[in-house]
């Protein structure tokens, strides 16, 4: 009998091996295949999991399975793999998971060993680690000279390469996603390393932006480390086949730039006058130890916050034009939303001749309607559509489910925003005035129905900034130029740990027509 499990684990990895190679001939006619996430003898819903992985509809199915079981749904894996978890989107199942129980509650050594990619970084450590980690964020991104970088930077890297870009595609189709990434990937160069590395330029150069696509290629792959068995994609990684080769590849790739940048920011922190830098990777430094920090530990700090902050900001920024762009009404509120609370701003620029338009940072909070409307894309399209914890102990969740010591828990997010039970029968309908009270302020909707920004102690601390980012991006492009999709592109979420777009964002650009709306 023993020879089952080696030769199931031996057929696994090939079909993992072939599966992310598509077929794109055969993918067109199958992929709105219903296949359902049922168990088959033996192998669990592993072949589900890999079919809607390969017709990119992981995401539609893990939702689809969670309604039709009531919001919680025991995944059997194979049974000889250990791989049992539980998927859930149940409010009350994240605050117990979250919050109330949080203790029992931890990341796991399988999710150390699937995301290791991150080191030590604050989201793959917990205990004194993690709030060692934490302690230092906070400090660091509430300083307000810091807060004044970010926007400072901002402010010149729009100016000086996002809008001569847009000029220079006035009327050409683009790939808006691929800009809002090698945009967001130089933004975060720039706020975490202190430098940058010039990846937007007027002529998109997405050929040479090897960091963007190594950024993908692990998330791409992390997504099969979560459905087949750990031996199965260890096996891969050992002797370097499928998507573990890419992995390894992309890993070497960004680790190279790092260490690069981590070096360079050493010598600099040699002279005292580069000590006045206002970038993460100098006051990190500077905060840790005298700048004793190892080169790993370091590297683990800047690994961690730019692939989590690039990718989110640039995945939500993608959806929203997309989503702007298909509701023209929402569009007009927007536009009618910036004039009202920028009237003399905009006025004082007009006079001077200038089709450039930035908000100040003091009249974000009027954008109350932009938002809701980036809430409201948020509730459809999270940018990390899932959370993974691990019981540390034997419980009992809220729903009545059993869960065993050592079981995985998968919590739902992008499932958890399409709840008829939390936003209503018109909970599929795209409505940023769900987010505004009668007295037209944001309504507060409590962290363990809305997990974007997860709830409990771990409640994400760049909420606020990320806000800022995108409030102050969105009204800027949106002002000054139109998106319309391109006819015939199909827009659809890639399967990956990160919510993006299958093939892209394809737009035309048009400057927009400077009247009273």
């Amino acid at each position: 009998m023993a020879i089952i499990p080696l030769v199931a684990i031996l057929l696994l990895t090939l079909l993992s091996f072939v599966l992310p190679w598509r077929r794109t001939s055969i993918i067109s006619s199958i992929r709105n295949t219903n296949f359902s996430l049922i168990e088959w003898p033996m192998l669990g819903v592993l072949p589900g999991l890999l079919w809607n992985v390969w017709t990119d509809n992981i995401h539609g199915a893990a939702d689809r399975t969670l309604k039709d079981y009531g919001g919680t749904f025991p995944f059997k894996g194979p049974w000889f793999a250990n791989m049992d978890f539980i998927g859930t989107s149940d409010p009350l199942n994240a605050h117990h998971i979250f919050s109330k129980s949080y203790a029992k509650y931890r990341k796991g050594e399988d999710f150390k060993a699937i995301f290791e990619f991150l080191g030590e970084g604050i989201f793959n450590v917990d205990g004194e680690a993690w709030k060692f980690q934490r302690q230092m964020l906070h400090s660091i991104l509430n300083n307000e000279e810091l807060q004044n970088h970010m926007t400072t930077t901002l402010k010149l890297k729009m100016e000086g390469t996002l809008f001569p870009l847009l000029d220079a595609r006035v009327g050409a189709e683009v790939d808006m996603q691929e800009v809002a990434k090698m945009f967001m990937f130089d933004n975060f160069c720039l706020w975490v390393l202190g430098f940058d590395p010039g990846y937007l330029s007027v002529d998109e150069r997405s050929e040479t932006f090897p960091y963007g696509k190594a950024f993908e290629e692990i998330f791409e792959g992390i997504i099969y480390r979560h459905i087949v068995p750990r031996g199965v994609w260890e096996f891969q990684k050992r002797f370097g086949i499928g998507s573990e080769k890419k992995i390894s590849h992309s890993t070497k790739v960004l680790d190279e730039f790092i260490y690069n940048a981590i070096t360079m920011k050493k010598q600099e922190l040699q002279k005292e006058e580069q000590r006045q830098q206002h970038d993460m990777l100098t006051q990190w430094m500077i905060a840790s130890q005298k700048g004793e920090s190892s080169d790993k530990s370091l590297r683990d700090m800047v690994f961690t916050l730019i692939a989590a902050g690039k990718d989110t900001i640039s995945s939500t920024l993608s959806w929203l034009l997309w989503l702007v762009a298909t509701h023209p009404d929402v569009e007009r509120k927007i536009l009618e939303e910036i004039e009202r609370v920028t009237a003399m701003a905009w006025r004082q620029e007009s006079d001077k001749g200038t089709s450039r338009f930035l908000i100040s940072k003091d009249e974000l909070n009027g954008l109350v309607y932009l938002h809701a409307t980036i809430y409201e894309t948020l509730r459809f399209y999270p940018p990390l559509p899932f959370e993974h914890r691990c019981a540390s102990e034997a419980d009992v969740l809220p729903t009545g489910h059993r869960v065993k010591k050592g079981m995985r828990m998968l919590f739902n997010i992008y499932s958890m925003g399409r709840m008829e039970e939390i936003w209503g029968k018109d909970c599929m309908e795209f409505k940023p005035q769900r987010w505004i009270s009668e007295e037209g302020n944001i309504i507060h909707v409590p962290s363990q129905k809305f997990m974007v920004f997860l709830t409990g102690p771990k409640t994400c601390l760049g909420k606020a900034m990320s806000f800022m980012q995108l409030k102050f991006i969105v009204s800027a492009i949106l002002w000054n130029y139109k998106f319309d999709m391109v006819e015939g592109h199909i827009v659809k979420p890639t399967p990956s740990i990160v919510l993006s777009m299958k093939d892209g964002l394809k737009m035309r650009v048009s400057k927009r027509c400077l009247v009273s709306l």
